[in-house]
């Protein structure tokens, strides 16, 4: 935000897709604390041009563009937010002591003390409305798996508590504001990419398909990423995966190499990148293993300018792979044709 805001992150926010429903929530992190913003036009009070104006805001947010006509998403923001700074500052105070020893844990991330939020609309004034609430609107994850499945698990990789599992920040107080990537388990002596749980589906397939490679060793020997275990809270709710981590500046393939740009990587290096990956697809698939979702974005180049391998969760992705051929070989080929095109586009 400005500079002369205090600080504060927007992690999400949410509209419907519903004609007739107008509402928009937002989430917000500020000091390891998380605010909730609901926003009911039903709320509105004698306000016909902040009605007006909000529902322009509204079309913004549901077309996810940075820019509509002559309204930018930043201008959303700050018209949401700013009546809540004051109550930012005074809920969230800065943390006592110096930022650089800032240490949170995947538990207090996931389960943060909350406020919840109206923003009320009144003689064309926006005024805040806390609504109390024991329980936290949002949960951060709603999977679970049988006791079969969690058996099986338990046989062949770790279970961590979130309390066990340490948020790892370049700067350690952006761990007050920002969702975790990297995180430190066993004490700290291994770093991990800490990927939420989302879907069910996808996580069950993602797991047995992390089971496959470690059975038969690929992990060890190939560009793969693998799981070193999963996060489950007290309740048995699946909160996340703990992958490889993978320090390549958060970029992956597709925003390393510009079509446009042949020459912005050298050709021996784009043949070392396109080998790794045609070796590493060619083992997993004489082990009986589909790769699934063959991107460029699934696809990352580390420190040391060597292609990974990522996100075994499945499904296909237009213009990559077709939809009847998704999840299988012969989609993976496919796939990797339309990266081997991606990374040589001149050939």
């Amino acid at each position: 935000m400005d500079r002369l805001s205090p600080r504060y992150e927007i992690e999400n926010h949410t509209t419907s897709v519903r004609d007739d429903d107008h509402d928009a929530s937002f989430t917000v992190r500020r000091n390891g604390k998380v605010f909730y913003i609901q926003i009911s036009p039903s709320q509105f009070v004698n306000s016909p041009i902040m009605t007006e104006k909000y529902m322009a805001y509204l079309e913004v947010l549901r077309l996810g563009e940075e820019v509509v006509g002559d309204i930018y998403d930043t201008d959303v923001y700050e018209w949401v937010f700013t009546p809540f700074e004051p109550l930012f500052v005074e809920l969230a105070p800065n943390t006592p002591g110096d930022p650089k020893d800032t240490k949170l844990t995947l538990h207090e991330h996931l389960f943060p003390d909350f406020f919840v939020f109206a923003l009320d609309i009144i003689d064309e004034k926006r005024c805040p409305r806390r609504i109390p609430r024991e329980r936290s609107p949002c949960r951060p994850s709603f999977v679970r798996f049988e006791d079969d499945f969690l058996d099986d698990l338990e046989e062949w990789t770790t279970f961590y508590d979130p309390v066990e599992v340490t948020l790892s920040f370049k700067n350690p107080e952006d761990a007050l504001f920002k969702q975790p990537r990297k995180v430190l388990i066993q004490k700290g002596r291994i770093e991990c990419f800490f990927k939420f749980c989302h879907s069910s589906v996808q996580i069950t397939r993602e797991l047995k398909t992390y089971k496959m490679i470690a059975a038969a060793g690929l992990d060890c020997q190939l560009n793969l990423c693998r799981i070193h275990g999963v996060v489950m809270d007290d309740s048995d709710f699946i909160l996340g995966l703990l992958l490889t981590y993978i320090d390549c500046a958060e970029l992956p393939l597709s925003m390393r190499v510009h079509p446009d740009e042949p020459d912005d990587h050298p050709p021996a290096m784009r043949q070392r990148w396109i080998e790794q990956l045609d070796t590493g697809l060619g083992r997993l698939h004489e082990a009986g293993i589909v790769w699934g979702d063959v991107k460029a974005e699934n696809v990352l180049i580390d420190q040391n300018n060597n292609a990974w391998i990522t996100d075994f969760g499945g499904g296909y992705t237009e213009g990559w792979v077709d939809r009847e051929m998704a999840e299988t070989m012969e989609g993976d080929l496919m796939g990797m044709a339309k990266l081997r095109k991606f990374i040589f586009p001149s050939e």
